[in-house]
């Protein structure tokens, strides 16, 4: 029953948090206190994956038989060379991931940006092919397949035609953003697998710690300089003169909320199966690819829904949950470890991801 609960709880608090991350984000970026070219949005994600130091490592559900456990490093400057290497790289990739994200979310709005995000399963699919030597059967690559077909249809407008210039860009970096989130995921299950390697805390706080670290050196040396125009013009411009309390707020939870999701990932990563984490993909898009057309459509139009959209957000999640499926079969057949379908931990995640 205690490991019935848990589960339950922390796949709740992984997709509640990265439902209400993404919003939030949004509506920093309405009012004019999120500027894409600040990124503190992107160091405060980052600061929410650092804090998970400070808390124990959740308990795993449960260890393979005649497994032999290897202690963990005691700290990122105690670890191997190979894992500090792995660190680094997974930090590049998830900073470059970040930003073209948080650049595509802008511009596009969350509703189309979390569709375009539960799409990262097919260029996992790729990526866990050669970095982690795992095949697909038939139905898999449908199923991917089938996804693609998805995201193409979220460029399409209301008139049938290609959607204006300057969305069709935001969903263009949104998907190299998305390319480079799977190059994270898949990075970071092979990390996790190595002998000797990081807990899920440390794997979560390392690459936080890194990250945010980056993003911190960028704003003292660009955002804070640049603090009148890059912030308070644009929120005076959108918010008007009213107090900033809600502004606080918002990044107080957001904050908050990262350090959740964060905290969840790895763990969901590690013990939850090919279907679960399929479904949470597929309810975190539909929740906010609508949740954000209810909330954000009147000051941007960007967000309101379209029979393209709604085809495309259909096309995504049934492709998500007929690769998760499919991947509890083959494992079935395989007698295998299940493939694991990794969130995104952002703005939205984004994975977040989800």
């Amino acid at each position: 029953m205690a490991y019935t609960l848990q589960t339950f709880v922390f796949q709740a608090i992984f997709l509640l948090s990265g439902i209400f991350s993404t919003l939030i984000t949004q509506n920093l970026f309405n009012v004019g206190a999120a500027d894409k070219a600040t990124i503190i949005t992107v160091f405060v994600q980052y600061l929410g994956m650092a804090i998970c130091r400070f808390f124990p490592a959740p308990a795993k559900t449960h260890v393979p038989r005649n497994s032999v456990l290897l202690q963990p490093p005691k700290s990122f400057f105690k670890a191997s060379s190979e894992i500090k290497k792995g660190i680094l790289i997974i930090t590049s990739f998830e900073v470059l991931a970040n930003v073209l994200s948080t650049i595509g979310l802008s511009i596009i709005g969350s509703g189309i940006y979390q569709v375009i995000h539960a799409g990262v399963i097919v260029f996992n699919a790729i990526f866990s092919k050669y970095i982690l030597n795992k095949t697909l059967n038939i139905k898999q690559w449908i199923s991917v397949i089938g996804i693609s077909i998805g995201l193409g249809l979220s460029a399409i407008g209301k008139d049938g035609k290609l959607t204006s210039p300057i969305i069709l860009i935001g969903i263009i970096i949104n998907l190299l953003g998305t390319i480079c989130y799977s190059v994270v995921y898949v990075l970071n299950e092979k990390h996790l697998k190595l002998p000797g390697g990081p807990t899920t805390v440390q794997q979560s706080s390392w690459i936080g710690t890194s990250a945010s670290s980056i993003c911190l050196i960028y704003i003292i040396l660009y955002t804070i300089p640049n603090y009148q125009t890059l912030i308070v013009d644009k929120i005076r411009e959108k918010y008007g003169d009213q107090p900033y309390t809600w502004i606080y707020i918002c990044y107080v939870l957001l904050l908050l909320l990262h350090f959740l999701h964060a905290y969840t990932y790895f763990w969901i990563l590690e013990n939850s199966g090919a279907v679960t984490t399929g479904v949470l993909q597929a309810l975190r898009a539909v929740t906010v690819f609508f949740f954000s057309s209810f909330f954000f459509c009147e000051i941007d139009n960007a967000q309101c829904l379209t029979i393209y959209k709604v085809e495309s957000c259909l096309a995504v999640v049934t492709g998500v949950l007929c690769y998760s499926i499919a991947s509890r079969s083959k494992k079935e057949e395989d007698e295998i470890e299940p493939d694991q379908i990794p969130l995104t931990t952002t703005i939205g995640k984004l994975d977040m991801e989800l």
